[in-house]
């Protein structure tokens, strides 16, 4: 499976080379290795091709990037999609179009489920702050509200139920130290954030 995962990630890595700091291949790196970390019921190959393509088009279209991803995939748009079959070939769409923290609905399927966990990401302030700051250019201030927004105990985010199964004591901290965060604070993790 290395192999293969090896081949994909040398096929999709040009998408990501002009996304902004926060969504470079390295991006797709991480989600793929916290997906296969965390699966238990879905096909492999499908978790690694879902985790390399879901942010495909973040560069071309912020907004839309994971509606355009899902045409991508439902158009068999390369030779990995062409070898899939329809069944594969819905759920790897399905998985990318509902990976982001603001999807509302019900899970397409468990791989859906994955891929949205594994974008998530460990449930780590520091870590957060750090990639945060680096799509916002180092602006404390909008990555304060932005983690207000969208991690604290009331933001948008929405976490998986295996997500929450997995970090369930760590993502309850995560918010705590959300909710009480600071500019200054967001500040100090940056300063510092080669020591982290």
């Amino acid at each position: 499976m290395n192999n293969f995962k090896a081949k994909v990630r040398e096929f999709y890595k040009p998408f990501y080379d002009n996304g902004d700091k926060a969504h470079l291949i390295n991006h797709a790196d991480d989600v793929c290795e916290l997906a296969l970390e965390i699966n238990k019921d879905c096909n492999e190959k499908l978790v690694i091709l879902a985790s390399y393509i879901h942010d495909i088009f973040n560069a071309t279209d912020r907004k839309r990037h994971n509606i355009l991803a899902y045409d991508y995939v439902k158009n068999r748009s390369d030779k990995f999609l062409k070898e899939l079959n329809d069944e594969e070939l819905d759920l790897v769409a399905h998985a990318v179009l509902e990976h982001r923290g603001s999807f509302k609905g019900e899970f397409f399927s468990k791989l859906s489920a994955v891929i949205s966990s594994a974008d998530r990401g460990h449930p780590d302030v520091a870590q957060t702050v750090i990639r945060s700051m680096r799509y916002n250019n180092a602006n404390a201030q909008d990555v304060y509200e932005h983690m207000i927004d969208k991690y604290s105990s009331n933001g948008y985010a929405k976490y998986p139920k295996v997500y929450k199964e997995i970090f369930e004591k760590e993502l309850e901290e995560f918010k705590k130290e959300v909710d009480n965060i600071s500019v200054e604070k967001i500040e100090d993790i940056w300063k510092n954030r080669d020591s982290q």
